[in-house]
């Protein structure tokens, strides 16, 4: 019988007994060594797994009689990922939610029974019994020695057959849930096969045991070190570089030489940088490069400063060890600061060599240009990026006034037009400019950029676009997305797109691990995130767009669409209620004018008389240019309305609305699908 109230739960590769203080992989036979502060983060998060575990919550826990900052809580974190092997490419355990705390996002089960932890030691070669006494724990770095609290264990109980009985945590995958089965029993030895095997079972166990304690030296070091092991990428972080006179900044200076950097070291064959999109919030002279670096969840930090001093520019680069928090090397480059764009392209050049020497590795090719040579021109186009990661009307279309107003300067600044192309489609989506007018700008100027630069992945990426949201030239957006993610492999923007591609073409595995792709590149977009949740929304996976869409309200409770997202997946879901809920949170943040009459209408007659009074308040908008017809026809489809929904996707068709991309797999289309009537819209968009 086991113990009463012991804790064993399982999740991926990966077996962990609170009791014994271990943590057990499968797959390699190893125990993997945490310090205990570590370790009890991770208890923490494993019995919440699912739920968003606040930042002071487990502060308050682990280090419950001391008081320590943040920062050791980041170590923990960072420790429990690299023993996990996430910064390894593996799948992803602990997702960080910025400025609010952790999730434990993988399938957890609680194993109950003594039979169920058998199974998984017979499977992985162990034996939990002589687990504890075989490895010492890892000296804490904390002087703290408090005892982890134990919080009540959230989930779902499921009895299974034989003795095996899990509770059902959570899962990355939740759509899977109502497939999963407990073990069947496992098939206990017969005696005579006992009796044949228990000789070898002593010298066997001797011969491990030394290989363990051999390994147990370097396991710690190992699984902080997984990452560079294997021909896996180190991931690094380049922060806008910091002038050490703060009273005199300039853009050019902080964020064209990281963005220099960046490209330098994504020439570089085993090196991955995160997007300067993803790093250039980072710009605030007090930023910690540590915090920076595990928000980023890169193994590496390159956080650099300069000084102007008698025409020469002097740029001091720190490398910070994300693992460890120490410094891993100091570089030094002096350069001429006449020319700003010669300057970049040395400095990046001497720092990048610098480093090339201290991992020992080489370029993998030459190192891309920034297009330009006129600085105000390059800072124009700098200003325009920004904006368009705001992802706002009024942002976009200020980002088209830059662009234009850098390609003025420089008529050859291929950038300058993907970019403008990139903020047009943008403006056109978000409502800064009429849809139709916008996307055929974005092509003309698209097309200049790769007469400029036929080698331009953002340029492609943009075209891709086009041709599948508003030209439905599927098979031509397909070649040109292909290009893009070829041309620039860590290009997040590329990703992104062919993501969606493939999931209107209703190819949503692709499309799921392309996605995934997009977000490993910059992790903390709320435009990955947000596109992710549609893509599983397409392809029915209910409850995991659920979690995805709330993810994104986590980290910013203003997000303008994440509320009507919720309440459609919701609505498909047939849970009224909950439908109800975001669609009011909805409306109070986008028009609160007609809050009383939806409140009233569903007090009275419920969810589905709630939907007529928005269907009758959207009609008196049918004729206005901006009115989305495609939206009007889902709903009237999820009222049952079939002849208005048909009616409304005709006017969808006719104004080539972008969303009729979607039309071959959108779920509350079901009620239509029978419909002679369908299949020719189908056609008519060219998805058959």
């Amino acid at each position: 019988m086991p113990e009463q109230g012991k804790e064993l739960y399982e999740f991926g590769q990966f077996r962990l007994d609170v009791a014994d203080h271990s943590l057990v992989r499968s797959d390699t036979n190893e125990r993997v060594q945490l310090p205990e502060k570590a370790f009890e983060t991770l208890c923490i998060l494993v019995r919440n797994a699912g739920r968003l575990v606040k930042k002071n919550e487990l502060l308050n826990q682990v280090w419950a009689d001391s008081f320590v900052e943040e920062n050791n809580l980041n170590k923990c974190i960072h420790a429990v990922r690299r023993a996990l092997g996430e910064n390894n490419g593996g799948q992803q355990f602990i997702e960080t939610i910025k400025k609010h705390g952790f999730r434990f996002v993988a399938e957890v089960r609680r194993v109950k029974s003594e039979k169920a932890a058998d199974a998984f030691n017979q499977k992985s070669g162990l034996n939990s019994k002589n687990l504890s006494a075989e490895f010492p724990r890892l000296p804490e770095q904390n002087d703290s020695k408090t005892a982890v609290a134990s919080p009540a264990h959230l989930g779902l109980e499921i009895n299974g057959n034989g003795n095996t009985e899990q509770v059902l945590l959570a899962a990355s995958t939740p759509a899977e849930l109502a497939a999963q089965q407990t073990e069947p029993p496992v098939r206990a030895e017969s005696n005579s096969e006992s009796n044949r095997l228990a000789k070898y079972r002593l010298p066997l166990a001797a011969i491990g045991l030394a290989v363990f304690l051999t390994a147990g030296m370097f396991g710690f070091y190992f699984y902080r070190s997984k990452s560079a092991a294997g021909g896996a990428k180190r991931s690094i972080a380049v922060l806008p570089v910091k002038p050490i006179n703060t009273s005199n900044r300039n853009e050019i200076y902080e964020v064209g030489i990281a963005e220099s950097l960046i490209l330098k070291l994504n020439s570089m064959k085993g090196f991955f940088a995160r997007p300067l999109s993803a790093t250039r919030k980072y710009a605030d002279i007090e930023q910690d490069p540590l915090v920076a670096g595990r928000e980023q969840q890169v193994d590496y930090v390159l956080a650099s400063n300069y000084q102007l001093a008698g025409g020469k520019i002097k740029v001091t680069s720190q490398l910070f060890n994300v693992a460890n928090g120490q410094v891993d090397g100091t570089y030094q480059s002096e350069q001429d600061a006449a020319d700003v764009f010669v300057m970049q392209d040395a400095i990046a050049a001497d720092v990048g060599n610098k480093l090339l020497a201290r991992f020992a590795t080489t370029s993998s090719g030459p190192m891309a240009k920034l297009g330009t040579t006129d600085e105000e021109a390059y800072r124009l186009y700098l200003q325009g990026r920004n904006l368009i990661s705001n992802r706002t009307a009024a942002g976009t279309r200020k980002a088209v006034e830059y662009f234009e107003q850098a390609i003025q300067r420089d008529p050859n600044f291929a950038r300058a037009y993907s970019g403008m192309a990139h903020a047009l489609i943008a403006s056109g989506n978000l409502g800064g400019g009429l849809p139709r007018v916008e996307y055929e700008h974005a092509k003309e100027v698209v097309l200049k950029a790769l007469e400029l630069d036929n080698n331009l992945a953002e340029g492609y990426a943009v075209l891709g676009e086009l041709k599948f949201t508003y030209y439905w030239d599927f098979a031509g957006a397909e070649k040109d997305l292909l290009r893009a993610v070829e041309l620039e492999p860590n290009g997040d923007l590329a990703h992104e797109r062919y993501a969606f591609y493939l999931a209107v073409r209703g190819r949503f595995e692709e499309a799921i691990a392309e996605s995934k792709k997009a977000q490993e590149i910059n992790p903390n977009s709320l435009q990955h995130q947000q596109v992710h949740g549609v893509i599983l929304y397409l392809a029915q996976r209910y409850d995991e767009a659920i979690l995805q869409f709330r993810r994104v309200i986590e980290v910013d409770e203003n997000h303008p669409t994440a509320y009507a997202w919720l309440r459609l997946v919701y609505e498909m879901k047939g849970e009224d209620a909950q439908a109800y809920e975001w669609f009011m949170k909805s409306q109070k943040r986008m028009n609160s004018e007609h809050i009383e009459l939806f409140h009233k209408a569903y007090e009275t007659s419920g969810w589905q008389a709630v939907m007529q009074e928005f269907f009758a308040l959207n009609k008196v908008n049918d004729q206005k240019a901006l009115a989305n017809h495609y939206g009007t026809a889902r709903q009237c489809a999820l009222m049952g309305e079939k002849e208005q929904a048909f009616a409304y996707l005709n006017k969808a068709i006719e104004k080539h609305q972008g969303q009729m991309i979607m039309l071959n797999v959108e779920p509350a289309f079901a009620i239509l699908r029978t419909d002679p009537r369908f299949d020719e819209f189908v056609k008519r968009v060219g998805l058959k």
